[in-house]
């Protein structure tokens, strides 16, 4: 059986897959974790972002003997996937990915992270700060909300998926983009998918960008097609 490992996006947890893995799991020996700092994993002392995370996706893949699994990341997930294969492609087999910003700038950051405050969550969006606080822990969800901002904005002053590095991803990749995803541009994703050897790019009808809005027998289909 092929071996999947769901990468969650910014805010997010692993636990955000348990219905997709349950879909999965007849088809792919399915594995997921949480990144440092989210779903109440320990902040990692190296930092916190996709350089940071990339080395946690490897260290796992070591540990569990993944070598040559596929990947679906979502959103976030899917940013560390390519950036880890963009160094070692080998390590991988194939990509896919769902609603990832690949294409990065200072502006585009700073209207990004604006809504990244969670005193302002708290105010605008309870429900939404309640889920996180519950997600992470009372203790590290206000820090993983900070974090999350600072990275990226770190991402638009120095994108770290480049012209440069892109086209060393020799790994089949598909990029998925919901029709619906606000956050998302087309011709982002169009682009990245010519720049990438064997990449493609599919659009979804009727899909937005948040995963608990996402048609997940929709999104089942899609990734066994693609991987199998």
């Amino acid at each position: 059986m092929k071996k999947l490992i769901l990468l969650h996006g910014a805010l997010g947890s692993a636990s955000m897959f348990e219905v997709l893995t349950n879909n999965l799991k007849g088809d792919f020996e399915v594995h997921a974790f949480n990144f440092s700092g989210h779903g109440g994993a320990p902040v990692n002392e190296e930092g916190f972002g996709i350089e940071v995370f990339a080395e946690e996706l490897q260290a796992f893949i070591t540990k569990h003997k993944l070598e040559g699994a596929d990947i679906f990341g979502y959103s976030m997930g899917g940013y560390v996937a390519l950036y880890l294969a963009a160094s070692q492609p080998n390590l991988i087999g194939k990509i896919v990915t769902l609603g990832t910003k690949l294409t990065w700038t200072a502006e585009g950051a700073e209207e990004e992270t604006a809504r990244l405050n969670p005193e302002l969550m708290k105010e605008k969006v309870p429900q939404y700060a309640a889920l996180l606080k519950e997600r992470h822990g009372k203790k590290q969800w206000k820090q993983v909300i900070w974090q999350t901002a600072g990275m990226m904005l770190e991402l638009g002053d120095e994108p770290l998926l480049t012209m440069e590095n892109l086209p060393l991803i020799t790994n089949q990749v598909t990029i998925l983009l919901g029709a619906d995803d606000t956050m998302v541009g087309k011709e982002e994703s169009e682009n990245v998918a010519t720049i990438l050897p064997n990449g493609k790019f599919i659009s979804i009808p009727n899909m937005p960008h948040p995963l608990e809005k996402v048609d997940l027998d929709t999104l089942y289909e899609i990734i066994k097609n693609t991987l199998i």
